[in-house]
């Protein structure tokens, strides 16, 4: 963790960006302090804050790691804003000055990257946990071939949500609103999809391809 820290309102802002990587991720505690938390299945922990790479001024990276009490710190990941820039002379950076912040060159920031590649970070983190190596397999529910189905459907037209009225339209001859709404609603709490709008995770995807 940096010794010096962001201002509330440079975290105010940030809380929009972390956020939104939140609603695509599973685990997601928010922010506590200064970082943000992800709370995975096998006792992992991811970690998030901001931090600078030039000046106490100028926030322009994101420092993200992930522990177990076992084995400690086993993943770590960088994601500076000059690489989601789309000018190499005018890098993104929230401009903090004497507790007041905004964002800089934000009109040259490809946010949505930025919040792509994380999400797929933790996602990754999530994969790990449901390994048959680090939980045992019965602590997730094996895939009937209709929801394996459906899973892969979801991510080959729906774009990854998980929307029961589309899904609903596909399978009706196999199963009915009702189920299709108490397995979504099964999936998120397992923490298989995410909140609404229930983005398929990458450990619902293992778990369909590890079946297959």
């Amino acid at each position: 963790m940096p010794l010096f820290y962001p201002s509330f309102d440079a975290l105010r802002l940030a809380d929009g960006l972390l956020g939104e990587i939140g609603n695509q991720t599973p685990g997601f505690e928010g922010r506590v302090g200064a970082a943000w938390y992800w709370r995975l299945p096998a006792g992992i922990l991811a970690i998030a804050h901001l931090d600078h790479t030039v000046t106490e001024e100028r926030w322009d990276i994101i420092r993200a790691q992930a522990s177990t009490p076992r084995a400690g710190i086993f993943s770590t990941a960088d994601f500076p804003f000059a690489a989601y820039a789309t000018s190499a002379t005018s890098p993104p950076f929230i401009h903090d000055l004497q507790g007041r912040a905004e964002w800089s060159n934000r009109l040259y920031f490809q946010m949505g990257h930025l919040i792509g590649e994380v999400a797929h970070w933790v996602g990754m983190l999530h994969a790990v946990a449901i390994s048959p190596q680090i939980s045992s397999p019965s602590s997730f529910p094996a895939l009937s071939p209709l929801e394996r189905k459906l899973v892969q459907y979801t991510l080959d037209d729906l774009g990854g949500v998980f929307t029961i009225k589309a899904l609903h339209q596909k399978f009706s001859d196999h199963i009915s609103r009702h189920r299709l709404s108490k397995l979504a609603r099964a999936w998120e709490a397992r923490e298989l999809l995410t909140s609404r709008p229930r983005r398929v995770t990458y450990a619902l995807r293992l778990l369909m391809e590890r079946e297959e």
